[in-house]
């Protein structure tokens, strides 16, 4: 039975040091090709924020090394999810999209950034966010203030009215007295 999986490179970034540090992370298994088998219990061996070994064992550490200890966990590389909309709530009321504000979508964004981050999610694509919000919540992570993974922001969604992202769900002159 696999353990929990932690994504390597999740743990890279959290295992980055301000200042230059080495730090080893325990694994139970490493997954670090699809292609081929899960390796047993190994230390990853990570120096200012790059991992620079993976070996076989649990190694032990000197002084003054950090140690993270995953070693009932999977370890594997950052996952990739190239359709996701950070921006929405799938457990809120849909009709709030046509009227919440782009602020707000970017702090639904934010909650949804660490999440999916704290998944094992390193790159995501994020696509139909309100105007200017996916972008917002790309740079907010890009600069280190909001935890998340790397995002490659499409933008607003083009759709014809009534098509899968009209998200409104009102007649186009309901739509233009909400715009007035």
């Amino acid at each position: 039975m696999l353990k929990p999986m932690l994504a390597l490179a999740t743990l890279v970034a959290l295992a980055a040091p301000a200042s230059a540090e080495t730090v080893l992370i325990l694994a139970g298994h490493v997954i670090t090709d699809a292609s081929k088998p899960m390796r047993g219990p190994s230390t990853i061996t990570v120096t200012d924020g790059r991992i620079t070994a993976i070996i076989d064992g649990l190694a032990r550490a000197g002084p003054g090394t950090r140690v993270i200890d995953l070693s009932a966990k999977t370890v594997l590389p950052g996952l990739i999810d190239v359709h996701v909309h950070l921006t929405g709530d799938p457990g809120g009321d849909f009709r709030n999209e046509a009227v919440d504000s782009t602020e707000s979508t970017v702090v639904t964004g934010a909650k949804n950034a660490r999440i999916t981050a704290l998944a094992g999610f390193t790159t995501v694509r994020d696509l139909g966010s309100a105007p200017l919000a996916g972008f917002a919540l790309r740079d907010g992570t890009a600069k280190g203030f909001i935890p998340g993974p790397r995002i490659l922001s499409a933008g607003s969604a083009i759709s014809i009215i009534g098509g899968h992202g009209d998200v409104s769900g009102f007649r186009p002159e309901v739509n233009a007295v909400l715009d007035g």
